[in-house]
């Protein structure tokens, strides 16, 4: 049978009429408008929303009595009575994140739209059973510092490193193999007995740098996720593009068996790294921001440029986004050094340039996936 995670959300999240649903769809596009302009005023919502006044109101205050928005003064800009600010209520709900990476376990904690916390574990080992405990105890550790339990946990979101294959199965690289081919929600799910929304790392984080990061005021971008593998996300009008099946930036398809070790991915330098001497090296030492004047590092930038600009012109042939973002576990050191070199295929045409995308670092770099991942739950739900 099917895994639907909102048949799992807890009873007190639900609207008390059918269908059993957090968040009608007016609701929700209330909520959303609040959320991104905290204070907004009430008679402010009527147009964008196409509403009655009278239906707005009904709206505002039903969201009211549940708790989910709160009102505050306001000062009366024009004639009449004034009409209230209103704001989310920050603990109506909390979110979490987890995102399963090569080498890391980031887990993060949201409250009604709003990063409260992140942490992150050490990923090792082949045991799917254990690091599912180890993640329980996590997330027991994470909500007990901010004095919460799981009922006040709307939902989870995971995202995970590989091909998404079923609803909630994922084809993961090596290292991860113990992740593959397996259905992760119903497992999750019964665990921390909470909802559980899967999706690719990579979009995950995109999202999250689509909402609280560089490309918060863009509405089309691409993101290129450098983590242990080499993966990426379209994010188009504001929200991830994830296609037919949910692969939608898995930019590694675009090379051949025999140019896979000719991709800027971080696994691809450290093993690199490695064979020059530093067999000390984890992926996690390469989040040092001084890398890029170890021994080896210029030499492997020159090695995977032809592969870097393959993948950006590509993006441009395609997706024409405004906006490229460098992301994932990428340094900003390194970044910068790819963009310094990106060529793009621009040939003048009766001599004029076409436009191309801006090239920028992700601004989100502490757990982007996890934190793209908490906030899956709210947009099927309530944004």
């Amino acid at each position: 049978m099917k895994y639907v995670a909102l048949n799992h959300v807890d009873a007190h999240f639900l609207r008390d009429v059918q269908p059993a649903r957090v968040a009608s769809r007016n609701e929700r596009d209330l909520l959303r408008l609040i959320w991104k302009s905290p204070g907004i005023e009430r008679s402010d919502l009527t147009e964008p929303l196409d509403l009655t006044q009278q239906s707005l109101h009904r709206i505002v205050a039903r969201l009211h009595e549940r708790g989910m928005i709160v009102f505050s003064h306001s000062e009366g800009r024009r004639p009449g009575p004034p009409s209230p600010k209103l704001t989310l209520r920050r603990n109506w709900c909390l979110t979490l994140g987890i995102s399963v990476n090569v080498g890391s376990i980031g887990l993060c904690l949201m409250g009604f739209g709003e990063p409260l916390e992140n942490t992150e574990i050490p990923q090792a080992g082949d045991s799917l059973s254990m690091e599912l405990e180890r993640i329980e105890a996590a997330v027991e550790d994470i909500l007990a510092r901010q004095g919460a339990k799981r009922r006040d946990v709307l939902g989870v979101g995971l995202a995970v490193a590989g091909h998404r294959m079923l609803d909630t199965a994922f084809n993961c690289p090596l290292p991860l193999a113990h992740w593959s081919l397996i259905d992760l929600a119903p497992l999750l799910g019964e665990r921390l007995g909470l909802p559980i929304w899967a999706d690719n790392v990579a979009r995950t984080a995109a999202l999250a740098e689509a909402i609280f990061g560089v490309g918060r005021d863009v509405a089309d971008f691409a993101y290129i996720a450098h983590l242990h593998g080499y993966g990426g996300g379209l994010v188009s009008g504001g929200m991830p593009f994830r296609g037919s099946f949910g692969n939608a930036g898995e930019f590694s398809v675009l090379f051949a068996r025999q140019d896979y070790d000719d991709r800027p991915a971080l696994g691809q330098l450290l093993e690199y790294l490695r064979s020059r001497g530093r067999s000390d090296l984890a992926l996690k030492d390469l989040k040092n921001e001084e890398m890029v004047n170890w021994d080896g590092v210029g030499e492997w930038v020159d090695r995977v440029m032809p592969a870097h600009n393959r993948a950006i012109n590509a993006i441009c042939a395609i997706f024409d986004p405004a906006l490229i973002v460098l992301g994932g576990e990428l340094p900003h050191s390194l970044a910068r050094m790819l963009i310094e070199r990106t060529e793009f295929n621009n040939l003048p045409r009766h001599g004029v340039l076409r436009d191309v995308p801006r090239l920028a670092v992700a601004e989100i770099i502490d757990a982007p996936g996890a934190i793209g991942a908490a906030l899956i739950p709210l947009f099927e739900t309530v944004l």
